[in-house]
């Protein structure tokens, strides 16, 4: 009983610590966990898990493997994308693009 009530802990706290990253598929933001946008538009097929953030400070807006990327929200609104170094970093239906000049992200095929 011990080892069995052991082993239910241990995967539970690991399974806390797993969620939704920057560039997941989703449908609506519940599904990327609390304060993260769904984003859902033509270069995000299958919708997007994103933050908004700042472009004049995008190390400390965006997590670790995204950056700040101007306008993916909107106009003047910016938000975090996975960011990439070849096609196979990115998931499928996704083509690693760059953007902002020399960073590259993953978005969907028909571009950004």
């Amino acid at each position: 009983m011990r080892t069995s009530l052991a082993i239910a802990v241990v995967l539970s706290s690991l399974l806390a610590g797993c969620g939704p990253t920057i560039g997941d598929p989703c449908t609506t933001n519940s599904e990327c966990g609390p304060g993260v946008i769904c984003l859902n538009k033509d270069f995000s097929p299958g919708g997007y898990c994103t933050l908004a953030c700042k472009v004049e400070d995008p190390n400390t807006t965006c997590p670790t493997g995204s950056t700040c990327v101007r306008d993916a929200l909107a106009r003047n609104a910016p938000a975090c994308f996975r960011t990439c170094s070849r096609a196979a970093d990115c998931r499928n239906g996704y083509v690693c693009r760059t953007v902002n000049g020399s960073v590259s992200i993953c978005v969907g095929a028909v571009g950004f």
